[in-house]
């Protein structure tokens, strides 16, 4: 926009130049010459149209002091475009009309200075804009990384503090069971052999409701030990030990998506079928890959692997691993799928959410 408010300013400086110098056909023609290069130049910047317009342009100026006298409109563009050809055609131009033009060379020379004034000032202002606009870019793009890297951040601290939590879940699951698990075991033992040496009938209804106390005891200790050590199951920290026995032959990748809100159950499920996929790919496979990706969606969970082994196009399903795998995925009213071709042998695995509530109800 600054390069036509520029050039309408040269332009209506032009004309009054040219209406001084008396109005004429030559003039009239010059006019129109002058400005379908600088309609050209303006279209096409830097393409070989522009540059042929303004060669001839320049070439015109050497024999038509009309042309000349409209010449700093076309300059503007080559000023712009630094087209050194045509700035010295135009100069010769100037040189060889300089004795018929006589005091109106000042005039010109001055066009020709705002020309080259107005087209420097509107270069420097669009690469100052360009400037902006990439720094403005750098700027959003840098505070977009930041607020990742933040939210990264926050995620493995929010892992971090959940591994703690399940760890300490681990080690109270095991000071139960180990400690209080052990007395209450030795008492019930050591009521039982009292029981057995006991002959009074009345102490002996008493020690029975007290072996009765704790082997209940007993029970609901078990239970809650093994409710926080199955709650404590970690999906990820399971899945790359799974993996890290494949590291040396293998290059595994593995994307995970989801919550740890995810069921008990089909955390087992996912560890495995995993476990059981691995093994196979193991023994089996001649490839070099694997991809496991995890994803949770608002309905259901989902799991997919992967390798790039060569595999035959029918599956026959007589093994017990894959058996093994369709088994684990019913458990939670999921839906497996297995299917191989020459790029390799794949596993998909869904669990729909509804069907987990169904479950629990």
């Amino acid at each position: 926009m600054n390069k036509l408010w520029d050039k309408l300013l040269i332009g209506l400086c032009c004309c009054a130049f040219m209406l001084a110098a008396g109005t004429h056909a030559a003039n009239i023609a010059a006019l129109l010459v002058a400005v379908i290069c600088s309609v050209i130049s303006q279209a096409k910047p830097n393409s070989m149209a522009a540059y042929i317009s303004a060669l001839f342009y320049g070439v015109l100026c050497i024999f038509s002091k009309e042309a000349l006298i409209l010449s700093p409109l076309v300059l503007y563009d080559v000023f712009c475009t630094k087209f050194y050809p045509a700035i010295f055609l135009t100069a010769a131009g100037v040189l060889a009309n300089i004795v018929s033009m006589k005091k109106d060379i000042f005039p010109l020379a001055a066009l020709i200075l705002i020309s080259f004034t107005l087209s420097q000032r509107t270069a420097l202002n669009e690469k100052l804009s360009k400037t902006l606009i990439k720094t403005r870019d750098n700027s959003r793009e840098l505070t977009m990384q930041l607020v990742e890297k933040n939210k990264a951040m926050q995620r493995n601290q929010d892992y971090e503090i959940y591994l703690a939590t399940l760890k300490e879940r681990n080690r109270i699951a095991r000071e139960i069971h180990d400690n209080v698990g052990h007395m209450l075991t030795r008492s019930i033992l050591q009521l039982g052999a009292l029981s057995v040496i006991n002959k009074n009938e009345t102490v002996g209804e008493a020690l029975t409701d007290l072996s009765g106390t704790l082997n209940t005891a007993m029970t609901s200790i078990r239970s809650s030990v093994h409710d926080l050590h199955d709650d404590s199951i970690a999906l990820k920290p399971a899945v790359e030990d799974c993996i890290r026995p494949l590291k040396d032959r293998f290059t595994v990748n593995c994307d995970y998506d989801f919550s740890e809100r995810m069921s008990r159950d089909v955390k087992l499920c996912f560890i495995g079928v995993i476990k059981e996929a691995l093994s196979n790919t193991a023994k089996h496979s001649d490839g070099d890959s694997i991809k496991i990706i995890i994803r949770e969606h608002p309905a259901l969970y989902q799991l997919s692997i992967a390798d790039n082994g060569n595999c035959p196009q029918k599956i026959t399903e007589s093994g017990m691993g894959l058996a093994n795998m369709r088994e684990r995925a019913a458990s939670v009213n999921g839906n497996i799928n297995f299917t191989s071709d020459s790029k390799g042998f794949r596993i998909f695995l869904s669990v729909p959410k509804q069907n987990l509530t169904e479950r629990r109800s």
